[in-house]
């Protein structure tokens, strides 16, 4: 289908267009979150929503139960919301597939039907997830497919100066880039960072670059893990320039091969625990995971799948070789670190 835009998609609800089908998606959640929520709202003219006629499911629910949500008739009203969160295509069978694609195709004109994914990812490039963007195209302008990458540098800025002054704080460009840079352009975590910095300078003053220090958080390890998302996909583009945003966050290289180490061994783990039948409470228990840290298992889940057991004893030992150069070899740690991040590109 044509390609819709975060743009087009504003202009639409400013004027009230509400499609019957929705597919929202990306890796900027705050974002998926947040229209996701602005297209019910408008569904309900701008006001509270009407619990008779909003349905929220979420996962993949009974099928039967989501066309009789679908294809029930608004109560004294003129729409009815249907919002289905994190829906998995991938995970349905071709009849449960084929089922689920008759119901989205046949939403009624008085229903609205918002798919959003916020915890789970979705790879257009496979078979079934194709599918279903296929038969919401096949829907022309009943339909809308949205997905909501994470905003690059430039627009990041420009949306933290903007949030600011609404607040009646002031950020300079820089600043405001800086700050970028520091949450690794994580919208959900900036407006977090945005909303105490305004608190701090009492919603009139200047927002500084030594407030920013002072009270922003560096992200290394979820950002650290994010590289490593990147890598085991083979974005090597995305990977590089989210090492570039980590070292000039100001992390040691030595520390983010640390990181890094441990996202790898990560992975291992989960693979060696999933080959041999664990399930992943029970990788948390025989490795000894601390309570804070069991949420790498799950997340580890999905790259690990990606790669075998011998692939990933290489990337282990790539960054034991790493950590050993930038303990003790004369060359420039920024070259090390390049040079490790594109060995591992390559074995990935």
């Amino acid at each position: 289908m044509t390609n819709f835009t975060e743009t087009q998609l504003i202009q639409e609800l400013k004027q009230n267009i509400i499609r019957r089908v929705y597919f929202l998606h990306g890796k900027e959640t705050f974002l998926v979150q947040t229209y996701a929520n602005r297209i019910m709202s408008k569904c309900f003219g701008g006001s509270e929503p009407d619990m008779l006629n909003l349905v929220k499911l979420s996962g993949n629910p009974d099928l039967s139960v989501l066309s009789e949500a679908v294809e029930t008739l608004p109560v004294f009203a003129d729409r009815r919301v249907v919002m289905l969160n994190d829906f998995d295509i991938e995970k349905s069978d071709k009849e449960s597939m084929e089922a689920f694609l008759g119901i989205i195709s046949k939403v009624p004109e008085e229903t609205c039907l918002v798919i959003y994914l916020t915890g789970i990812t979705c790879d257009t490039k496979k078979v079934k997830t194709k599918k279903l963007i296929d038969c919401l195209g096949n829907l022309k302008k009943d339909a809308a497919v949205l997905e909501l990458e994470k905003m690059n540098e430039v627009k990041t800025a420009d949306a933290i100066m903007k949030r600011a002054a609404r607040m009646g704080c002031a950020i300079s460009k820089e600043n405001a880039t800086h700050l970028a840079r520091l949450c690794l352009r994580n919208y959900a975590l900036i407006i977090q960072e945005i909303d105490k910095l305004c608190a701090y300078a009492n919603y009139t003053g200047e927002i500084t670059k030594k407030s920013i220090e002072l009270l922003t958080a560096r992200q290394l390890e979820s950002g650290v893990f994010a590289l490593a998302g990147e890598i085991t996909s083979k974005r090597s583009k995305n990977a590089m320039l989210l090492l570039d945003e980590l070292v000039e966050q100001g992390n040691a290289p030595v520390a983010i091969i640390s990181a890094l180490s441990g996202a790898f061994i990560d992975f291992y783990r989960v693979k060696l625990g999933t080959a041999a039948g664990k399930s992943s409470q029970q990788i948390v228990k025989d490795f000894n995971y601390a309570a804070n840290r069991a949420w790498a298992v799950g997340k580890a889940g999905t790259t690990a799948s990606r790669l075998t057991v011998s692939k990933l004893r290489e990337c282990v030992q790539v960054l034991c070789d790493t950590d050993y150069k930038l303990k003790s070899s004369p060359i420039d740690d920024r070259v090390i670190i390049e040079r490790a991040v594109a060995r591992l590109l390559g074995l990935c």
